[in-house]
């Protein structure tokens, strides 16, 4: 993965070791699989006052993503997102997320609440197909592959807005020093090149990555695209501790 032009030579004790968002991302690659899975599952992985939203989807994805502003940086990325609402407010909520990159994991932790983890994460297209896999060690935890059938409709430009969980337990081991509900908001997702088509999925699980438990009854879509977005800060929706 390429690194970031960030440097820390500001030995202030307000120093971040990362850049400060949003992040403007450019060709991102992006192979998503909707699933339809148990409701019984979705309120397991679902926090209150967050709701599952109807039809029991949850999303699997992985990414190669190009961040251009205000660092250069290439990482891999894959995760779940699950369709939510929060009043009249939809988005979807993301349980688990892995990255190769730890400037883009440590910021998408302290800033948003994003509840990821180290991987070894892959993304490959050559011709009519696409494989992907996320590995935690020799455990291929998300293993996933697609013929193309042809190009799907490309999306009008939108915004989107994701639900987190922000948990930063207590030092004395006695509760939480934060537990709330967060958003980030995906400004300008243009999405270039859509493709479609049938793909298969294999999930396994380790101990701390249970992600082979997760029921799939039938696969919805699977799509490839390549597109710009930019990652915008977002706000505090739902204090726990308030």
């Amino acid at each position: 993965m390429s690194r970031s032009n960030f440097s820390g030579t500001n030995l202030s004790v307000d120093q971040v070791p990362y850049a400060v968002p949003p992040y403007t991302y450019q060709d991102s690659e992006m192979f998503t699989i909707t699933v339809r899975t148990t409701p019984d599952t979705l309120a397991m992985m679902v926090p209150k006052p967050l709701v599952p939203q109807a039809g029991n989807r949850l999303i699997l994805y992985v990414g190669m993503l190009h961040v251009v502003e205000p660092v250069v940086i290439t990482y891999g990325e894959a995760g779940i997102m699950i369709p939510v609402s929060f009043g009249e407010r939809m988005g979807t909520y993301m349980p688990a997320l892995y990255l190769d990159e730890i400037e883009m994991l440590t910021a998408g932790r302290e800033v948003w609440g994003f509840p990821k983890f180290g991987g070894d994460i892959a993304l490959k297209r050559e011709g009519n197909r696409v494989e992907a896999h996320i590995k935690d060690g020799a455990v291929t935890l998300i293993g996933a592959s697609m013929e193309f059938d042809g190009p799907g409709e490309k999306p009008p430009v939108y915004d989107r807005e994701h639900f987190l969980l922000k948990s930063i337990p207590s030092v004395d081991g006695k509760g939480y020093d934060v537990r709330q509900i967060n958003t980030c908001l995906i400004r300008n997702d243009t999405r270039k090149e859509v493709q479609v088509g049938r793909s298969e999925l294999a999930l396994a699980s380790t101990i701390k990555n249970p992600l082979g438990d997760i029921p799939v009854e039938e696969i919805l879509t699977s799509v490839y695209s390549v597109g710009d977005m930019i990652l915008d800060k977002g706000e505090l929706v739902y204090d726990y501790l308030a």
